[in-house]
């Protein structure tokens, strides 16, 4: 966790979901523009897909392919997409199995 973040907010990282199944983990997805230069993003915290790092980088890889947009880890587990994804990277992940996936805050309500 970044230094001064408090859990749960945008940024955070993976937090509590480490170690837990897909379905159990309180994976929230936020919407920013703080510290991007304007420039909004969409961050996943919460999210522990197992496997490590290598196993997040292949995730970010699939995500990126769909949004169409860049994205990465940072260090403390948190994914982050440029543009404001929220709505769609929520639809995604609860497919995927995280049951409990949420959007927070945002920019915006859903497209």
């Amino acid at each position: 966790e970044k230094p001064g973040m408090k859990p749960g907010s945008i940024g955070s990282g993976m937090g509590t979901s480490r170690g837990l199944e897909a379905a159990l983990q309180q994976v929230r997805v936020g919407v920013t523009r703080s510290g991007k230069k304007g420039k909004t993003v969409t961050v996943i915290d919460g999210l522990d897909p197992g496997g490590g790092v290598e196993e997040a980088k292949e995730l970010i890889q699939k995500f990126k392919k769909v949004l169409g947009t860049g994205g990465s880890l940072a260090e403390n587990g948190a994914m982050s997409f440029q543009g404001d994804n929220a709505a769609l990277l929520v639809d995604m992940l609860v497919a995927m199995g995280y049951k409990a996936a949420k959007q927070t805050g945002g920019l915006g309500g859903k497209k």
